[in-house]
């Protein structure tokens, strides 16, 4: 249970049903509000033994938090610590961040404990943080962070340079399925990191945007809506292809972070 390769592993796992069950509640017709994180794990509660598969559900994606925070402070994934890779450290760092709040979510509501509507959770803290000085320009400074993810994303979909993490033996459909899902995520951050700078720019939290606001924005343009859903659909299907194929270095998580803690 402390090697690296579980918490990936099972993290990649968890991140590809959640992108799945999201990508079929854009598809599926029962409204744009149920498409985010939030309607997913309502989904999933209402399953036989629901209450069971979301605390897994919650356990997985507290995994891949403590997999993201871990590569970024212990550089498992060799970034450097030039411009770049501490700029996708970072990143790492604050995805592992979001996967532990997506954990929080879904066990509070495994645990018979109400959950906030799709963006809320961020709209309350956007608002804290306006409250402070110079809050505005942290909330654009986030924004234009998500902006750079979302660049990143699309280049990683047209270089399919995702493909040098992936382990011998992987089919050849991974790389189209990869590149679309790539895409739509890059959609989604874009339209999350403007709502992040418009908020910071007029001062309003009502501006932010969650996972599933952001897609729900892309309702008025149907064919691009679409596009997006299954293209969210597909990167679930890429979550499942890193849980299978992805190379990991196999550390032993507590003793690497012993060692660190009796070097210093």
């Amino acid at each position: 249970m402390t090697k690296l390769q579980t918490f990936a592993r099972a993290g990649w796992f968890a991140r590809g049903v959640v992108y799945c069950l999201l990508g079929v509640l854009a598809l599926t017709g029962t409204g744009a509000s149920d498409a985010s994180p939030q309607g997913v794990f309502r989904s999933v509660q209402d399953m036989p033994g629901g209450s069971w598969l979301l605390g897994l559900l919650a356990l997985g994606l507290a995994f891949y938090g403590a997999y993201r925070l871990y590569s970024a402070a212990m550089d498992s994934e060799g970034k450097g610590d030039d411009t770049k890779g501490a700029a996708i450290r970072i990143g790492y760092a604050a995805s592992g961040l979001a996967h532990f709040f997506l954990a929080y979510a879904a066990a509070r509501l495994a645990m018979g404990q109400p959950s906030s509507g799709d963006g809320a959770t961020e709209q309350r803290a956007a608002d804290m943080v306006l409250d402070v000085p110079m809050g505005g320009a942290l909330i654009g400074a986030l924004g234009l962070a998500f902006l750079a993810a979302a660049a990143h994303q699309a280049i990683k979909a047209w270089t399919t340079e995702f493909m040098a993490d992936t382990g011998p033996g992987a089919p050849r459909w991974v790389v189209p399925i990869g590149r679309a899902g790539l895409a739509a995520r890059a959609v989604v951050f874009a339209v999350i990191g403007l709502s992040l700078i418009s908020a910071g720019w007029f001062g309003s939290a009502g501006e932010v945007k969650g996972l599933g606001d952001a897609l729900s924005s892309l309702a008025d343009h149907p064919e691009l809506y679409a596009l997006v859903g299954i293209g969210l659909f597909l990167f679930g299907v890429h979550s499942f292809v890193d849980a299978r194929w992805r190379r990991v270095r196999n550390d032993d998580v507590v003793n690497v972070l012993k060692a660190r803690a009796r070097a210093r």
